[in-house]
């Protein structure tokens, strides 16, 4: 070997330890050697491959390949030589079964962590597609059972460890009590300026910016503690031996050990062990939209777990499903934008609600499951009387509606609006605040729903942009003072057609992609340059994301309405969470007057 490869290290009887990478964050490999074969556990950074072999060479032989690798977890610190080393060993590589979702290499919400909250997930949306690859091990890594043993080596046995990632698990060899931990604990400070600057050799946390359940994790340590292990090695610095392995252990796991009990008693008393949720698991039609199961993790702190009651389903899911969004999701992806539900337990730091209130959220994405978590989301507590199915409605729907009607347009009483889509989700849901503002309201939409329009003091119009546009000269010599545009498309065309002077045309459809998004805004900025022009105005609910308080006040008004029953929102259909399949392709027949509810009943959780 060339003396600047990296020499493997005996850190135990048949134990040997390499660094991969370089610096502060080099991650450890370890060859364990079981009977005459051995084991590879971990595979370190990226082109760690040649290092690897060249290393297992000098141990057990110019020929000699591994029984298997095995895997403690799924982190580019840890898998980066697996796809080369795999290719040129030709052997298994295991991880446990609940580590598979993150094979695929993409960033997946519900096992994102603070780097990929914080950082690279942002990175994703603003450098351009392909910047940032994954790395793809779906084809290369196989579940094991823990429980039947460790492959390729007998004398072992798998402890799971999950919290830094969903299926991380350690190694432990009773009979001389080594105990290979991965990154469940490190044997290094990484998360304080102290131990990044002294390099603090002893028994610490996992890494906690790249662990994405930490009440899991800090219940892991009491479990490797209670091994009582004389040599722990991590993937992280040295190995510690003798005595002070077992003891740092044990102070560690105390610490941890009284952040959990502070937290225990904003914990339900039973949860299952897991969840399920539907998941649109490509692009595509509602074929891509698959029930699966996850497992049920505690809240992180600034967390608040919901026993999700009903979900929406609104337009904005199809769109995303089918990729036509402004910001596209990262697929797999679970849709559903407002959810009402319990909570069920809150992590540190959380004030605001606790276990058994009665909550609506703005999820944006993530509603169609048992269970969300709620962070820096909109939530309000709301009465137990009101229906479930309607308070998502209105969460959604008629927010987008009150928003558009006296935020945007600020429209007054009696006076002439354009509605399209007058008798869709949020079209019904303007048509009863209009009501309540006696204005003179127009809605275009199909035939097939004329009827409902009638029924509520609505003037129908046919579905053709110039037809509109004569039937309302004709009806509003002066032009109406607001369009409220749920198509888009061509129809800003008409609605500014039929406008007054100083009327204000609000789009609150998705315009279906980035660049759709940058036209309409460059043709509202140059309708700002006409004198006493016709406006353009745009509406989203991300808007929140700037100012919070106008959503939270228009929840208070609409929840008031609701439950004085001056609004009825119009359900047409409720469907069971396992059905989202289904109500997708409902909604996307553009038939049904109002709006379609996915439900979840206690009864038919797990």
């Amino acid at each position: 070997m060339r003396p600047s490869t990296p020499q493997p290290t005996a850190v135990a009887d048949g134990v040997y330890q390499l660094p991969t990478g370089s610096g502060r964050f080099a991650s450890h490999v370890y060859f364990v050697r079981s009977g005459q074969g051995w084991v590879l556990v971990d595979a370190g950074w990226p082109k760690a491959d040649e290092a690897i072999a060249a290393a297992a060479e000098s141990l057990f032989g110019k020929s000699s390949t591994p029984a298997a690798i095995i895997l403690t977890h799924i982190h580019p610190d840890h898998t980066g030589a697996v796809p080369g080393l795999a290719r040129r060993w030709d052997v298994p590589v295991f991880v446990h079964p609940d580590e598979l979702p993150q094979a695929s290499g993409k960033l997946l919400d519900e096992y994102a962590n603070p780097l990929d909250r914080r950082v690279l997930r942002p990175l994703q949306k603003v450098l351009p597609q392909g910047t940032m690859p994954a790395t793809d091990l779906t084809s290369v890594v196989r579940p094991f059972d823990p429980a039947a043993g460790v492959p390729g080596l007998p004398d072992w046995r798998c402890v799971p460890t999950p919290g830094h990632t969903p299926g991380h698990i350690a190694f432990f060899r009773e009979a001389d009590g080594v105990l290979l931990t991965g990154d469940a604990v490190l044997t290094t400070d990484v998360n304080s300026l102290r131990g990044l600057l002294g390099r603090t050799h002893r028994v610490s946390d996992p890494p906690r910016i790249a662990t994405c359940d930490w009440p899991t994790a800090e219940a892991s340590i009491g479990t490797l503690a209670r091994l009582r292990p004389r040599v722990l090695a991590s993937g992280h610095g040295r190995a510690v031996s003798g005595p002070a392995a077992s003891r740092q252990l044990e102070e560690l796991a105390a610490r941890a050990g009284a952040a959990d009990n502070a937290a225990a008693s904003t914990a339900a008393p039973e949860a299952p062990l897991e969840y399920r949720c539907v998941a649109a698991v490509r692009m595509g039609g509602p074929e891509v939209l698959e029930v699966v199961r996850r497992r049920l993790r505690t809240p992180r702190r600034d967390e608040a777990r919901v026993r999700v009651e009903a979900c929406s389903v609104s337009a904005v899911d199809v769109q995303a499903r089918s990729g036509l969004s402004t910001y596209p999701p990262t697929f797999p992806f679970v849709p559903g934008y407002a959810v009402v539900g319990v909570v069920d337990a809150t992590g540190a730091g959380v004030t605001a609600v606790a276990p058994g209130d009665r909550v609506v959220v703005m999820t944006e994405k993530g509603g169609y499951a048992e269970y969300i978590f709620a962070s820096s989301h909109p939530m309000m507590r709301i009465p137990d009387e009101l229906d479930a199915g309607e308070v998502v409605v209105v969460a959604l729907n008629y927010l987008v509606a009150h928003q558009a009607l006296s935020r945007v347009a600020r429209i007054r009483r009696g006076q002439a609006v354009l509605v399209t889509g007058a008798a869709g989700g949020i079209g019904t849901a303007i048509v009863q605040l209009g009501r309540l503002l006696r204005l003179r309201m127009y809605g275009v939409d199909i035939p097939a729903k004329h009827r409902w329009l009638v029924e509520h003091g609505v003037v129908p119009l046919d579905t053709q942009r110039d037809d509109v546009v004569k039937a309302l000269r004709r009806l509003e010599p002066a032009g109406v003072d607001a369009v409220l545009d749920g198509a888009g498309g061509e129809w800003a065309d008409a609605g500014l057609a039929v406008l007054r002077p100083g009327g204000v045309l609000v789009e609150y459809a998705n315009p279906g992609s980035p660049a759709s998004t940058l036209r309409l805004l460059a043709r509202a900025a140059g309708q700002d340059l006409i004198p006493k022009g016709k406006r353009i105005r745009l509406y989203g609910t991300t808007s929140w994301r700037l100012d919070r308080r106008p959503l939270m006040e228009a929840w208070a008004t609409l929840y008031g309405l609701l439950g004085a029953r001056k609004i009825a929102p119009v359900i047409a259909d409720r469907f069971p969470l396992a059905e989202a399949r289904q109500a997708h392709a409902r909604l996307e027949r553009g038939d049904i007057a109002g709006n379609l509810v996915l439900m979840v009943p206690g009864e038919d959780r797990p």
